[in-house]
């Protein structure tokens, strides 16, 4: 498993606790056993069970289907199992303004922005789209005649992308988008080649959509 940051000419191999500081969490003692459990105590207080009613032997029987249906669900613990591939990219030198329509005609929060060779060299997100209309003062919807057709995005996205592989550990990968402010995480194999991407949403519909749901604190 692997972080590794990308970026035009850069190729930097992190590991996670040096992008986040471990915590001091305190020792924790195991608690001795109070009581074994007496049998006797199961004997008395044995009760002969009451009869199931036929529409009760139903439902028990298709409870015990939905059990097994749900038991056969593979738990998501990897990157791959829920990252989204394949994945919408960018050329480098792609305008503002068509980056500009894909993001409001797809509704994309971060786009993948690939080098001439293919490399994975940024990312672009709507909110640096935003940023760039907010400070030159030119606020879009663009045409093909504006001064932002003449203007790629490898100006205006971010670099130096940190990546995963596809074997890293959701959790943290969750961990890493919420502890440095990431949206989204794009994920390469180990010849550093875009696979797919991993976002905040992402996340969140596999918490949701992923039963039962354990709660640590």
């Amino acid at each position: 498993m692997a972080f590794t940051v990308l970026g035009p000419g850069l190729r930097d191999e992190v590991l996670l606790d040096n992008l986040i500081p471990n915590d001091d969490i305190p020792k924790t003692s195991k608690i001795p056993r109070t009581h074994d459990r007496d049998p006797r105590r199961d004997e008395n207080n044995d009760q002969r069970q009451p009869e199931v009613s036929p529409l009760g032997k139903q439902a028990n029987k298709a409870y015990s289907n939905t059990r097994e249906i749900i038991k056969e669900r593979e738990p998501a613990i990897r990157a791959r199992q829920i990252m989204t591939s394949p994945v919408v990219s960018l050329h480098e030198n792609t305008s503002i303004v068509e980056a500009w329509q894909l993001f409001r005609n797809q509704r994309f929060r971060h786009v993948p922005v690939l080098s001439a060779k293919g490399d994975l060299i940024g990312l672009l997100s709507d909110r640096a789209l935003l940023r760039y209309a907010a400070v030159t003062g030119n606020i879009p919807p663009y045409d093909l005649n504006s001064p932002q057709a003449r203007i790629s995005i490898k100006d205006i996205c971010s670099d130096n992308v940190l990546t995963a592989t596809p074997d890293v550990e959701i959790r943290e990968i969750a961990r890493l988008l919420i502890e440095l402010h990431m949206g989204a995480m794009p994920i390469v194999d180990k010849y550093d080649n875009l696979v797919g991407i991993i976002t905040r949403a992402d996340i969140l519909r596999i918490v949701v959509t992923q039963a039962p749901l354990e709660l640590w604190i």
